[in-house]
């Protein structure tokens, strides 16, 4: 086997690889790396872009190594262990061509979105990669993402074939390679008449990826461009659907472009990490088995119904003048400004989950702004209908709060569906009027923070956050039923008898809206909590 990688710009660093038969070959541009194990081969191609350069043999290897040859292409960032040789070698048994499954379960209209909103690739650019896509007869259903920081490839015609195609497509597409790669796995199955013919076969991701020799940013390889608003990255995402005449339920709610943390964020220090909570009313209380950090501060706001003995949290008790237990704990959540230096890095989480090691270490790439998706994926009609059949606000409180959000031109249809339970900032101005719009709209009709959250997005204009698209990849176990710390109910503040007017609520939020509660509904019942919560 030849395991080989590529650095260009000093992008990365090398380290040794493990004494075992087999060649390690690494590409490179500039001053040759001093690192035992390899051989160098330095890139001539013309290319002025080091990342294109570097993704040369990466997308052929062919033309640097003899047909038949087994490869694994690994990103420079990675380490090559034991574990990774001796799975490459069994999965070379039984297979010509392997890559890894991406961690999320991403569509194209997002890996698009996602590229523009981080300044990769300009509209015009993704705009006609996008005809050029739509013209082979791809549609959004073929998108297979990847996670290309290892592949494996017998180089066999049928894979050389592929990598061309790859090629192809990357150098007349966007900087990024993961969408060119579905293209022309999609374009040879045609080729071959039948997706079965050509099969990539897809394992689980097999690298750590919050563990890298990364040395530089990605805005010191990468030419980056402008970054675009909050409302030009929804409008953008309209776009690419009108592109594809399909898509509805692909692109309806994620204002809030989907990226994990470890894939753009830089990390941080753990002693420069806050973690904090607030309990109110006795709402909570700590977990005995929380694993805590010794470099991370902790610090719990209360209003004197907690046992204050509890270490290592520091306690704050609020001087607010707030009546409502459930509006006192949101302050210092939605403001940790007021409470912490400009420039810290802060962690809420809701007292009654568990912290675990998992939690904190993966804390360190969430700055500066990284938030959870709600697991059901809500609309803006089902995060109300949650609410509203548990009691949890008033139909009117409901009809106010989206008349009011009308009148700012609010997009219904985008709703980000985020869960609050855990939220990741750095207190930079930008941040801070986040912030501010946050519990601005919270104060309006419903007494939740959900979509006080999606409107604080797009009000204030920050840039938006990377996503955790399944909640428990943040390291904490969520869930009803993981909230073994909690010890009250969230207050309601309805009728228990109002969930008989779901119907009606919906109607008239639709017209509010312009939005078909049949098509933007898809938890019309939500007869779990309404059992929780003695409606039902």
């Amino acid at each position: 086997m030849i395991f080989y990688t590529s650095i260009t710009n000093g992008y990365d660093k090398i380290i040794s690889p493990p004494k075992v038969d087999h060649r390690f070959v690494c590409f490179y541009d500039g001053d040759k790396p001093e690192v035992d194990g390899w051989e160098y081969i330095k890139l001539e191609i013309d290319e002025p872009c080091p990342v294109r350069k570097s993704y040369h043999p990466k997308h052929c290897p062919h033309l640097y190594f003899d047909n038949n040859v087994e490869t694994v292409w690994i990103d420079a960032s990675y380490a090559i262990t034991h574990d990774i040789v001796e799975s490459s070698a069994n999965l070379f048994l039984s297979h010509d061509f392997v890559m890894q499954k991406h961690p999320e379960n991403r569509t194209l209209l997002t890996e698009f979105a996602k590229l523009y909103r981080e300044g990769f690739s300009s509209k015009d650019e993704i705009v006609e990669m996008c005809k050029n896509i739509r013209d082979t007869g791809y549609n959004l259903s073929f998108y297979n993402q990847t996670i290309n920081s290892l592949i494996w490839r017998k180089l066999t015609p049928e894979v050389i074939d592929w990598c061309e195609t790859w090629r192809e497509w990357y150098d007349d597409g966007v900087n990024r390679d993961q969408i060119s790669s579905s293209v022309a796995e999609y374009i040879l199955s045609k080729k071959w008449k039948s997706p079965l013919t050509f099969k990539i076969h897809r394992v689980p991701i097999r690298l750590d990826m919050g563990r890298t020799n990364r040395i530089k940013k990605y805005g010191e390889s990468y030419k980056l461009h402008d970054l675009p608003s909050t409302q030009d990255n929804i409008d953008f995402v309209s776009s690419m659907q009108n592109i594809f005449k399909e898509g509805l339920e692909l692109s309806k709610m994620y204002a809030c472009v989907k990226y994990t943390p470890f894939e753009l964020n830089n990390f941080v220090d753990y002693k420069d990490i806050i973690i904090y909570t607030c309990i109110t009313n006795g709402y909570d209380e700590f977990q005995k088995n929380n694993y805590y950090h010794p470099d991370i501060r902790y610090v719990c706001f209360h209003d004197g119904t907690i046992d204050t003995s509890i270490t290592p949290w520091e306690y704050i008790k609020l001087d607010v003048d707030i009546d409502c237990p459930r509006r006192l704990s949101f302050y210092p959540k939605a403001k940790p400004h007021l409470y912490f230096p400009s420039g810290s890095h802060t962690i809420w989480i809701d007292g009654c989950y568990k912290h675990t090691r998992e939690f904190v270490q993966k804390s360190r790439y969430c700055f500066p702004f990284t938030m959870l998706r709600h697991a059901s994926k809500f609309s803006y009609f089902d995060e109300m209908l949650e609410g509203f059949t548990c009691a949890f606000f008033s139909y009117n409180d409901a009809i106010e709060l989206t008349k009011k959000l009308k009148e700012t031109g609010y997009n219904f249809r985008t709703y980000a569906s985020p869960l609050g339970t855990i939220v990741y900032r750095t207190l930079t101005p930008d941040m801070i009027k986040f912030n501010e719009s946050w519990y601005k709209w919270s104060l309006v009709g419903c007494n939740r923070d959900q979509i006080a959250y999606d409107v604080a997005i797009k009000e204030s204009g920050i840039q938006l956050p990377s996503v955790f698209e399944n909640r428990c990849d943040s390291g904490v176990p969520l869930g009803f039923y993981e909230k073994w710390g909690r010890k009250g109910y969230h207050p309601q503040r309805g009728d228990k008898e109002q969930h008989k007017r779901k119907d009606e609520l919906l109607k008239e939020m639709g017209e509010i809206t312009g939005l078909n509660p049949k098509l933007y509904t898809s938890y019309p019942d939500h007869e779990f909590y309404m059992k929780v919560y003695s409606i039902i």
